[in-house]
């Protein structure tokens, strides 16, 4: 099949990632692929993908995208007069751009298949409004049905128009089918793969960042509150410094929006504390700090998908402690059956977890060993074939 996935920008990040291990696998299944970027000037991963992939970019701002303006409807009573008025005129403005766009090569070529693989607004109605032509058309929804319609109604009705879904979690999905009944949704469970062991380990780098940092806890993601939570975890080091007297140091690899206010945060603890917090920035070598750490560490306060740094992690035999938040960690690791899951916004919870971690090495090696069986349900092999059945069905329901 000729498929094409769209994405809001190829910056470093989870989807980015996850969207690369897709690719690989739709290549190895035989299928054409087009990866086509929304927000051009994220391109950081653009190489993490298949060479034999061909590559297209158009500008498509999510400021476009006329539901993105249903939040209006719960801001103030003004919001549900004004959200129509938006949505008409960003519609209008789609039809004029629509028609700029068809003299590009990519909008002249016919796919079998269109997957919104950011499950963002902007892919989404990239695809729904018919940018590219397609016979089936698939979205990726990183994390449950029910906690995009916590977010808007707006991807709600998106999700509507796409029909077939593809979620990471079923959590509460029965509930939200049985009170929209009139939705009819072709929904399918599919967990990430984890690909990251095939990259190539640097063991100088490894030696010198366990030299450098010693037993360091990681912490590997956008650092963007709420959804990612680096403050309980720079909190939940200094209580395991303080108050256990764990010699641990803490390293944070990883950008984003709220980067100073976490740095700010860390040298108001003080320098006893801060001295022992790194931050390493964006890397795309992140194999080798995972083959370094001693812990992974994860917290978030607005919820999670299925962390794939969680996946990775424990690729490489990493025991971890992550915030219980919804709905993938528990997904991952039961009920502290592969891991261990701490309250949310709970440094005290969180670093007494740590230190039992810590300081008990046949818990820690036990996870190391059970970690190894939950990774079976995530290797590249399981997933590909479940990856062709569900193109099979959309392929079939659509017809």
């Amino acid at each position: 099949m000729k498929i094409a996935m769209i994405f809001d920008g190829l910056q470093i990040g989870g989807i980015e990632r996850v969207g690369a291990d897709y690719a690989k696998l739709l290549r190895q299944l035989g299928h054409e692929v087009t990866i086509i970027n929304l927000v051009p000037k994220f391109d950081e991963m653009v190489e993490e993908y298949p060479n034999d992939c061909k590559y297209q970019t158009i500008k498509y701002p999510r400021w476009l995208a006329p539901e993105r303006y249903s939040k209006l409807v719960k801001m103030n009573f003004w919001g549900r007069y004004l959200y129509p008025c938006a949505y008409t005129f960003f519609s209008l403005a789609n039809i004029v751009y629509k028609f700029i766009c068809q003299f590009l090569s990519f909008s002249k070529i016919e796919y079998d298949l269109a997957i919104a693989f950011s499950g963002h607004y902007d892919d989404l109605t990239f695809v729904t409004k018919k940018f590219v032509k397609t016979k089936h058309k698939m979205c990726w929804l990183h994390g449950a049905l029910y906690g995009y319609l916590l977010i808007s109604d707006g991807y709600f009705n998106l999700h509507q128009k796409m029909k077939n879904l593809v979620v990471l979690v079923d959590d509460a999905q029965e509930e939200v089918q049985s009170y929209n009944r009139f939705c009819k949704f072709n929904i399918h469970k599919l967990y990430n793969p984890v690909c990251l062991s095939d990259k190539p380990i640097d063991n100088k780098l490894v030696s010198e960042l366990k030299n450098k940092y010693g037993r360091f806890l990681l912490m590997v993601s956008r650092i963007s509150y709420p959804h990612k939570d680096q403050f309980t975890v720079a909190t939940a080091l200094k209580v395991c410094r303080e108050k256990y007297g764990d010699d641990l140091n803490l390293v944070f690899v990883g950008d984003g929006p709220d980067k100073i206010r976490v740095e700010e945060f860390v040298q108001s603890m003080g320098e006893d504390i801060s001295s022992h917090i790194f931050f390493e920035g964006s890397r795309m070598d992140v194999q080798n700090y995972y083959a370094s750490a001693y812990m992974l560490v994860h917290a978030s306060v607005a919820g999670e998908g299925l962390p794939t740094v969680m996946l990775e992690a424990m690729e490489f035999g990493l025991p971890m402690v992550v915030t219980d938040s919804k709905v993938g960690p528990r997904e991952i690791l039961g009920n502290d059956e592969y891991g261990l899951l701490c309250r949310v916004q709970d440094p005290e919870d969180m670093a007494q977890k740590i230190h039992s971690m810590y300081s008990d090495r046949d818990l820690y090696e036990n996870y190391q060993t059970k970690e190894k069986i939950r990774l079976c349900d995530f290797k590249p092999e399981v997933i590909k074939k479940q990856l062709q059945s569900v193109l099979e069905d959309v392929c079939k329901a659509e017809e």
